[in-house]
């Protein structure tokens, strides 16, 4: 017997398919975000909602192109040192959406504000790959000492702490474009209002109504805005159910695609109706596992990597993919992505029930604890619908298999944030969507505890060595062994348990053209145009 939400849902699609009721025509394309973002700073930005709008309203020397390759955008043309160390950009004569000249000062001033000790931002470590730029970020190195030059207001030279191959990628990742500096210096609030918004990227923000709708419009000062055919984008705040019966009712452009989740009920149905459309991404669903000795001021069983091995060992991820996620995702025994190609190998098994109790026993012996004595293990996410299955489906497996009690607790994004910052949490359903083409982008996350986006507290010696000697080393083949070691190492200490590897759903209205969707789930809309509005 259908639940009554899955009978509206399925008769919405069956009734609006049979009605073929044509989008009406307007010159504003229209998404959904689910959710407000965390921020518009692009030194700030973290959630894939965030980046996905900055990448809108900001442009780097560098951008992915509609292929997904890095190719130059503010930078010209730039010059590459034998070793690989040192790259000399040569920016074009580019404006602000006020009318001020972009210059090398912007950009240098950006990226050392983010690696001001005292910056608050998760993503620094981005950064490191400059020289000095760790030490700077710690306090132990002035800023002057930053492998920054900025010769004349066109020019920027970067030098890099090792070669790196894909560096041009990663500068056209969040942290690495500029902010206006004139503008931060006079009102540190410039980012919350389009009255005092300025950008550099193919749009500005229009119209910014919190919990509502964000509009951006397109920007007559980007220097390549010929090739920017919509005019305005609207991207509404809304439910899954909300948002699918919107785009059956011709009011979206665009549904899913990471930035918001189709429901899962709808989905077979979906499927079927020949709408749904999927894409393999570069990202990996998981969870975080707080390892610190102590939570407040108790001990901490997941600190144990016996216990953190016994929570993965009872996972069935061939069921929650099968029958939650409808086949469309594919089940996990590693962390980096398979696009990737850094390893075909299994680093645990599916599902191992008698595992899994020999070693959650283990924990409990060390812990002077039983089952029932054992305080419920609270397992954090944010309150969406997708997520909501997911942790009620883990919460069944693990008490089922081991017998303790697990809480769950829904929270709002920020407050989610707030929670792993601090690691006021023990486990907290997480993700990773690849920056940019490498493994080193999933791997480095972990690379050292104080990192912005690690918030495990677990770090590893032999672990930043191979990770270290990946960036020097010239070989492919054997990077990718010093890869794959590392990733080992993480999967046998298991600060993290992966879930399952992601694929990017999505309904697209059949004139929609140019929609630049990357191997490695980046959303780009510069480029695209409807058929109707022409």
């Amino acid at each position: 017997m259908f639940h009554l939400r899955v009978l509206v849902v399925i008769l919405s699609l069956c009734v609006m398919s049979c009605a073929k009721q044509q989008a009406p025509k307007t010159t504003c394309f229209r998404m959904n975000l689910g959710e407000d973002p965390a921020t518009l700073d692009p030194r700030k930005a973290r959630d894939i909602n965030a980046v996905t709008l900055c990448r809108m309203l900001f442009e780097g020397l560098t951008r992915i192109s509609k292929e997904g390759k890095p190719e130059l955008a503010v930078a010209e043309n730039l010059e590459i040192s034998e070793d690989g160390l040192v790259y000399v950009f040569h920016l074009r004569n580019t404006l602000w959406s006020n009318g001020d000249p972009v210059t090398s000062y912007d950009f240098a001033e950006s990226w050392k504000r983010i690696l001001h000790p005292d910056f608050p931002t998760d993503i620094a470590f981005h950064l490191y790959l400059i020289k000095n730029a760790k030490d700077v970020k710690q306090g132990n190195k002035p800023s002057e000492e930053l492998g920054i030059q900025t010769p004349d207001p066109l020019t920027i030279r970067v030098r890099l702490e090792e070669a790196t191959p894909y560096f041009l990628e990663v500068c056209a990742t969040a942290p690495f474009l500029p902010v206006p500096r004139t503008i931060t210096a006079e009102n540190p609030n410039w980012v919350f209002t389009p009255e005092t918004f300025v950008g550099n990227g193919p749009f500005i923000l229009k119209t910014w109504n919190h919990t509502d709708e964000i509009r951006v419009a397109k920007n007559s000062q980007y220097w390549d805005v010929d090739q920017v055919h919509l005019q305005e984008i609207s991207m509404v705040m809304v439910t899954s159910d909300t948002e699918i019966q919107m785009f059956e009712e011709g009011k979206l452009d665009l549904a899913g695609a990471f930035l918001s989740s189709l429901p899962i009920d709808a989905i077979e149905q979906l499927r079927e109706s020949g709408q749904l459309q999927v894409s393999p991404v570069s990202g990996t669903r998981f969870i975080r596992v707080n390892t610190s000795e102590t939570i407040g001021t108790k001990r901490n069983i997941l600190s144990l990597i016996e216990c953190r091995k016994a929570l993965s060992c009872a996972i069935d991820r061939e069921a929650i993919t099968k029958h939650l996620l409808h086949g469309i995702k594919t089940p996990s025994s590693c962390f980096i992505p398979p696009e990737m190609e850094l390893s075909n190998s299994c680093f645990f098994s599916n599902q191992h029930k008698d595992m899994a109790h020999l070693l959650m026993q283990s924990a409990l012996e060390a812990m002077e604890q039983t089952p029932a004595t054992l305080e419920p293990i609270v397992l954090s996410f944010v309150d969406k619908e997708m997520n909501r299955a997911l942790a009620q489906a883990i919460q069944q497996q693990w008490e089922a298999s081991l017998g303790i009690r697990v809480r769950l607790e829904a929270v709002e994004w920020k407050v989610f944030l707030q929670k792993i910052r601090e690691k006021d949490f023990q486990v907290v359903l997480g993700s990773w969507i690849a920056d940019f083409n490498d493994p080193i982008n999933f791997l480095e996350v972990f690379k050292f505890k104080d990192g912005g986006s690690n918030n495990t507290n677990w770090e590893n010696a032999k672990y930043i060595e191979l990770l270290n000697q990946s960036t020097i080393c010239r070989d492919q083949a054997e990077r990718k062994k010093i890869l794959r070691d590392a990733e080992a190492i993480l999967m046998e200490e298991m600060p993290i348990i992966p879930l399952y590897h992601e694929a990017m759903n999505y309904l697209q209205r059949s004139d929609v053209q140019d929609l630049a969707l990357s191997p490695i789930g980046q959303l780009d809309l510069r480029w695209t145009q409807r058929s109707s509005f022409k």
